[in-house]
């Protein structure tokens, strides 16, 4: 524990110097705990930012009594941004008073725990649980040093495309499985002068998710391939990818001056009825659905293997975020007991979501849990979640905490140049090779 004292004793001298943490009312936790004495003490501390864990917790404290009667545990709800959150955690981690369960939603924070050594790897722990058999299979994400630290807590998404059913039922257009069909479907909607495909031009995320998804239809693990440098961007895979997205750009399948066609853009399109596909998020799907009155449809992405349809439906990029999630301690006395904790909680965040939220999006399996599904819950939404709890052929996108943030920016505006037709395949592949190499 001295370790990790040290390692954060220098930044929080210097954040105590500069003033830039002050105790006061916007950041102090608001805590409820639960004096049993001759119990197992556990504390958690979480940030309050988010109202929908402010409200799924609302009776948590309470209902943990009945879940964990053995435990005396204490909540610290803190107040103020993500920022505050992460500041006040710290300064917990350097104290007498360590957390032993805590949030991260990945990225530096949780290199910075890494590196502090402020935390503890749960492999074991889940094992024993049998956590993974009441998880989407694709929850199982491997995470720093090849462990796992982070018990997933937040809702799950995935890229895919929406279509507009109205508009495929009237022009006849048979929904697409692979390639070739769905440039028969984008030559068919450009002579009834409907956008074949609604995109995010503008935004290099956007562009890059939709080829690295497309590219998943070959190979589902080329994001990992990539990672460990067994393949570049400019190989076969993601250059076959690269090249299909660009022979939809010279047909036209995006509508006039994508490159200044922002997400927002694309997203009121395919509202409008103008648009009869849209490549997005499953998260938006609701959304879609409500816009087009119950006729919008999701489907995986098309196969590029044009002669082989039996890949289409198995390989989806998203999913849960790699170390982003409730942390145990390091210094833990009870690394047991905190993970039935940060598991009890996951499991209850979850039942909020998809019982009273109405998001069938869910790391968990309902029907394993006994949850029950709301009478409105989105149909097509509700069938992606049952497909994927037998589907493990789903891996996180390389953009999501995959590489640093240097790399990441790179290849968004790397992406994003390519939607304007001034980089070449050749080009647009060996610059993101050069920029996966930024440190």
């Amino acid at each position: 524990m001295k370790n990790v004292r040290l390692k954060y004793f220098l930044f929080i001298t210097i954040i105590l110097i500069f003033s830039t943490f002050t105790v006061c009312d916007e950041t102090s936790p608001q805590v409820f705990t639960y004096k049993n004495e001759g119990k197992i003490k556990l504390r958690c501390v979480i940030s309050s930012e988010d109202n929908a864990k402010l409200e799924a917790f609302k009776t948590f404290q309470t209902d943990v009594k009945t879940l964990l009667p053995n435990y005396d545990i204490s909540f610290d709800f803190v107040k103020g941004d993500i920022q505050a959150y992460q500041t006040k955690t710290k300064v917990l981690l350097s104290s007498d008073h360590i957390p032993d369960v805590f949030f991260s939603s990945g990225g530096n924070f949780s290199n910075e725990l890494f590196t502090a050594n402020a935390v503890k790897p749960i492999d074991k722990y889940l094992e024993q649980l049998k956590f993974w058999d009441m998880v989407l299979p694709s929850a199982k994400v491997e995470g720093h040093n090849g462990h796992i630290y982070a018990i997933p807590f937040d809702p799950v998404s995935y890229q895919i495309i929406e279509l507009n059913t109205d508009l495929f039922t009237q022009n006849n257009v048979k929904l697409p499985t692979n390639f070739t069909e769905l440039e028969t479907a984008v030559s068919i909607f450009k002579s009834k002068n409907i956008i074949p495909i609604a995109l995010g031009g503008k935004d290099g995320m956007t562009v890059y998710r939709m080829i690295e998804s497309f590219a998943y239809t070959i190979d589902s693990k080329i994001t990992t391939k990539i990672i460990n440098g067994k393949e570049s961007f400019s190989d076969k895979t993601f250059k076959k990818s690269a090249t299909e997205v660009k022979s939809l750009l010279d047909m036209g399948a995006f509508g006039k001056n994508v490159q200044s066609v922002t997400d927002q853009d694309a997203a009121n399109l395919f509202y409008s009825g103008k648009a009869a596909m849209y490549c997005t998020s499953s998260s938006n799907f609701n959304v879609s659905n409500q816009k087009l009155n119950g006729k919008c449809k999701l489907i995986y992405y098309p196969s590029i293997n044009k002669s082989k349809q039996e890949s289409f439906g198995s390989a989806m990029v998203g999913g849960v975020k790699k170390d982003s999630g409730l942390f145990i301690s390091d210094a833990s006395q009870y690394p047991m007991e905190a993970v039935k904790l940060a598991v009890e909680m996951s499991k209850y965040y979850n039942k909020y979501l998809y019982e009273k939220q109405n998001n069938p999006a869910v790391i968990y399996i309902p029907s394993k849990l006994g949850w029950k599904s709301p009478p409105n819950s989105p149909l097509g939404l509700q069938q992606l979640m049952q497909d994927l709890s037998t589907n493990s052929n789903i891996s996180p996108s390389l953009l999501q905490d995959s590489i640093n943030a240097k790399a990441s920016k790179s290849l968004i505006e790397d992406s994003s140049a390519f939607m304007t037709g001034l980089l070449s395949v050749d080009n647009y592949t060996k610059e993101m090779d050069n920029g996966l190499k930024l440190k």
